[in-house]
Order: structure tokens, then C-alpha cells, then sequence
């Protein structure tokens, strides 16, 4: 295969794993008043980084509690198989994500890699009062936790980028990436903006779309969006 030229970010929370953790472990632990701030969030009143922080800081648990609670989950399991197709094809990635590192390490760590992927994403922090939210990648005109749309561009080193995702955090990244493989809202938004990607299934769907439309559409688009994205 053609050396490729891209970027991959992969979203985590309904996309290598189906469940979102974030909102998971908000419904099981938070004491009341976390509807509000998501009802804010949803109707584009707040960013998702004022509405994590207030979030966050109404969790019940302890994060020995919180990750003993999402230790059952699981991810995608085409997902190990797919890391290994990125490295050995020397295509450069990380998962990007708007949720909690600590959150994806308990997650991935049932996932039978040798060897975490890269990982950007929000960061919890025990205070004597409870919980915190810390926003590492964040970005002064973004209002989201982890910029993905920074993120993505500093980690590509001026790469197009191939986004893999499923909701709204990406929305943002997908307006500003080559091609996008989307699942979930996500689909409904790009086909409503004309964004070039198509839907997939599992990573073992994604990683046979990258490899069989590398010389053909997935190039060609992203030469297109390459040459329009400043």
C-alpha cells in the first residue's frame, strides 16, 4: 500500500466503545442538578467544558469507585487489530477525546493491547470537597474540554486528517477534516453538510475502508478538503 499523508483521530465514548462512559458514570453517581447542565449543553447555552466541570463536581464516588463501576465495559473488539494496522502501516493517530483519560485507561485496559495508543483527553482530579474536572487540551476560543480541532492539527503536523467518530464533540473536527467515517450523529451531521466520509460499521469496517480507498475516493477527497481547509 501507498505510503498515506493523514492524520487519523479516533474519538472514543460511542465510538471504540459503544456505551458513552462519561454520561454512564453521570447517571450512576452524580447527585442532582447534572440534567440541568446537560439540557444547557444540548440546546447550546453552555460549551462542554462548563457543563463537564459542573458535572463533575456533583459526582458522588470516588474515582476508585467510578472506574470499579465502568471496569465491566468493553471495547470494540476489531479495535487491537485495527492500532496494529495503523502502526504497521506507519499512519499516525491518537485517540481524541472530550472524556476522561482515566476513564479510557480502565476501559483499554481490558483490551488486550500490547501498547495504549496515544490518548488526549480531559483529566479528574480528587479535591478534600470531591471531584474536579481538569481540561489539559483545551483552547481559549473553544469552549469544548479537548479541542479536537488543536489537538488534531498539532499531533498531524499539518496532516489531513481522517476523523473516526460518532457524535456531537466532533462536529467541530469534522467540518475542518479530509474524510470523515462516522457512526451515530455523527453520520446525520455530515451528510447534512456535505462532508466527504461515509458510515462504518466496527474498526474492522473502518480499517478495510481505509485501506481499499486509499488510491481511490478516501485520496481523492482528501487532496480536495486538503487544498480548501486553511
Amino acid at each position: 500500500m501507498q505510503q498515506p499523508e493523514f492524520f487519523v483521530a479516533i474519538d472514543f465514548d460511542g465510538t471504540i466503545v459503544a456505551q458513552d462512559v462519561t454520561d454512564a458514570v453521570i447517571q450512576r453517581f452524580s447527585r442532582p442538578g447534572w440534567e440541568i447542565a446537560e439540557r444547557m449543553w444540548a440546546e447550546g447555552k453552555i460549551g462542554s467544558r462548563e457543563c463537564l466541570s459542573i458535572q463533575i463536581s456533583l459526582l458522588s464516588a470516588s474515582i476508585d469507585e467510578i472506574l470499579n463501576y465502568i471496569g465491566v465495559l468493553r471495547i470494540d473488539p476489531s479495535f487491537p487489530a485495527f492500532v496494529n494496522f495503523l502502526r504497521t502501516a506507519a499512519i499516525p493517530f491518537a485517540i481524541i477525546s472530550n472524556g476522561f483519560q482515566e476513564f479510557i485507561n480502565r476501559v483499554l485496559a481490558n483490551s488486550g493491547l500490547d501498547e495504549f495508543p496515544l490518548i488526549i483527553a480531559n483529566r479528574l482530579q480528587e479535591t478534600q470537597t470531591g471531584l474536579e474536572a481538569i481540561f489539559p487540551y483545551a483552547e481559549e476560543l473553544c469552549s469544548a474540554g479537548t479541542c479536537k480541532c488543536a489537538a488534531a492539527s498539532k499531533l498531524g503536523g499539518g496532516l489531513p486528517v481522517v476523523l473516526i467518530g460518532d457524535g456531537r464533540s466532533d462536529f467541530c473536527l469534522a467540518r475542518n477534516a479530509a474524510y470523515v467515517l462516522s457512526k451515530g450523529k455523527l453520520s446525520t451531521f455530515c451528510a447534512e453538510n456535505d462532508i466527504p466520509g461515509q458510515p462504518f460499521k466496527d474498526f474492522s469496517d473502518a480499517a478495510s475502508i481505509i485501506q481499499a480507498g486509499i488510491s481511490e475516493a478516501l485520496e481523492t477527497a482528501i487532496l480536495n478538503r486538503s487544498a480548501t481547509i486553511t
